[in-house]
């Protein structure tokens, strides 16, 4: 795909006379002027990665819009799977914005659609606006059974109940030909609309409760570690917010879990773009105190990318699959890795393979001097109780 390619951000209220008809003119025009600002600070956020091109720019109340295309940059990235990311993430914090402005009884119920569609070979308004109404005619998805209320009392049913299943995938040493660790995932019944991580996660969004789904599973792995041998280590997910979170601070100091700290790594997920990583610095030099160990998830894809490496300095740093995939289709990918690599290794980290298929993968990521790998080519997720024996067993 052409980096010249631009694309359009959007946000459209899809019946703003109803702010009209709660809160009257006056009040509009003032509400038009704090969105039109907000939404400026929104998508610069959500676009930072990102070359923007001009201001947010509206032709009235209830449309905004901002131009944008991929950077030149060192790691390349397919931004046809960027977008649904760019689009979830945009909806979760317009919605964030509109109670914000409006509270909770009147901005939750606004109804809105946030888009990212390719942009006009003609880039001016009236091109644009044509393309944002063309696109407006297709009806937004219709609402899953995860977000129905069933799906809130069983997610919530899972958190509370401790009723999450671990699974493990093994982590390949490409140096040593042999199985360093595990992944932990999470899984939800097998026969409900939440055995998938994604299913599990989405639901969490959608019910403001992905810190504690997070922090439910993380618990979950780290139960699992006492049964793991030695010298196995585990990586887990969590965000950002969690990251930072005093229940989590709270949660390493426990005297139970300190002596475990050893043989895990937190990885460091990009389910929401990191706002200031100089925070997440701040709090990563207390933990390193406590021998914590950090890895970045989907480094070159989402939200991370080299600075972010830079800035945070952690300990293994995972290669997008999107980027994996792209080995062996004679578009220089190879060259882009290997380069990325040499780059990570300065820094002081090691480079994780994500999404490994085949063996020409795996030996590609060798002879770029990746050090650890992980996908389906080496073994696939298995429950924890199938992979590890228990006093039970």
């Amino acid at each position: 795909m052409s980096s010249d390619q631009r694309y359009i951000f959007v946000v459209q209220l899809n019946q703003p006379e109803q702010f009209k008809a709660i809160f009257g003119e006056a009040i509009v025009k003032f509400a038009y002027a704090d969105l039109t600002r907000d939404l400026q600070q929104l998508s610069e956020n959500l676009l930072q990665k990102y070359q923007l091109y001009g201001p947010i720019v509206t032709e009235y109340f209830g449309r905004w819009f901002r131009l944008f295309g991929p950077k030149k940059s060192l790691m390349p990235f397919d931004m046809l799977e960027q977008i649904p990311l760019l689009q979830e993430v945009g909806m979760a914090k317009m919605h964030q914005l509109l109670l914000a402005n409006f509270g909770q009884a009147t901005g939750s119920r606004q109804d809105f659609r946030v888009l990212i569609l390719p942009a006009p070979e003609e880039v001016h308004r009236e091109a644009i606006n044509q393309a944002i109404d063309l696109a407006l005619l297709t009806p937004p998805e219709a609402v899953s059974s995860l977000h129905s209320a069933e799906s809130q009392a069983l997610l919530q049913l899972l958190i509370e109940g401790d009723r999450l299943t671990s699974y493990f995938q093994p982590i390949y040493s490409l140096t040593d030909q042999k199985i360093v660790g595990y992944e932990a995932l999470t899984r939800g019944p097998a026969d409900s609309a939440l055995y998938s991580a994604d299913a599990l996660f989405t639901a969490a969004r959608q019910f403001g409760m992905t810190q504690l789904l997070e922090f439910a599973c993380l618990k979950r792995s780290i139960d699992w570690l006492i049964h793991i041998p030695e010298p196995f280590w585990i990586s887990v997910n969590l965000g950002p917010e969690l990251f930072m979170s005093t229940q989590f601070q709270q949660y390493l100091a426990n005297p139970q879990i300190v002596p475990l700290l050893t043989r895990v790594v937190f990885e460091l997920t990009e389910h929401l773009p990191i706002e200031s990583a100089i925070k997440l610095h701040s709090v990563l030099t207390e933990l390193r105190n406590a021998r914590f160990k950090l890895s970045l998830d989907d480094t070159g894809c989402g939200f991370f990318d080299l600075s972010t490496v830079e800035a945070l300095r952690p300990e293994i740093i995972k290669l997008c699959i999107t980027v994996i995939s792209r080995i062996g289709r004679k578009d220089g990918v190879e060259r882009d890795i290997a380069r990325t690599i040499q780059a990570i290794t300065r820094l002081g980290g090691i480079t994780l393979g994500e999404g490994v298929e085949n063996a020409l993968q795996a030996e590609v990521l060798k002879q770029c001097g990746a050090g650890l790998a992980q996908g389906n080519y080496f073994g696939l997720p298995k429950p924890a109780h199938e992979l590890f024996t228990t006093q039970d067993d």
